[in-house]
């Protein structure tokens, strides 16, 4: 005699793995489904990422007569070091500018320093710093470059070291700014 399963048992076995596998997903799904209103709810918590830009260096208008008779006014310039941050949310940002001037290859000085703290909103924060800059002699343009570093500041630990706030850092390109009145 032989015995043929009947479609009962092939169906309570499918039903059975069915149920194992519902159950497996909802184990698994459950912490997934329960952690996430929780995530929503504290991303006031989580701290802002920002990004600085640092833009070209540009000529500022001197503001002065262009006939001067001094010979060093005539090589003095008035640069524009001006970058972008740009922040996901609104965040207190501290901001370290360094400008240089290119003498030569191996030659390059700090002209300018700057350093503040300033509230970003999320937006394009444009800062320009200005520095005048002298040509060497014979010379009648500057090259001149800056670098900005930025980190986010922890409005509740202020002063405790860096923790887990943002941070990045941003160079120009060097750029030759002519000197003298008949060059832009």
């Amino acid at each position: 005699m032989t015995t043929t399963p009947t479609t009962r048992s092939r169906r309570s076995f499918a039903a059975r793995l069915a149920m194992i596998s519902t159950v497996s997903l909802g184990l698994l799904a459950g912490p997934i489904a329960m952690a996430a209103p929780a995530t929503a709810s504290n991303d006031h918590s989580r701290k802002a990422e920002c990004t600085v830009k640092a833009l070209d260096p540009y000529k500022k208008d001197n503001g002065r007569n262009a006939m001067s008779r001094d010979n060093r006014k005539d090589r003095d310039v008035r640069v524009a070091f001006a970058f972008r941050i740009h922040c996901d949310k609104d965040a207190d940002v501290r901001y370290n500018q360094k400008m240089f001037q290119v003498h030569n290859r191996w030659d390059n000085e700090k002209i300018g320093d700057a350093w503040d703290t300033v509230s970003v909103s999320g937006r394009h924060d444009k800062i320009i710093n200005v520095e005048k800059v002298t040509a060497d002699r014979g010379d009648h343009f500057v090259k001149v470059y800056h670098t900005v570093r930025i980190r986010v500041e922890d409005n509740g630990h202020r002063g405790h070291g860096n923790g887990n706030g943002s941070s990045d850092f941003s160079r120009s390109d060097t750029v030759k700014i002519w000197v003298n009145n008949n060059h832009k």
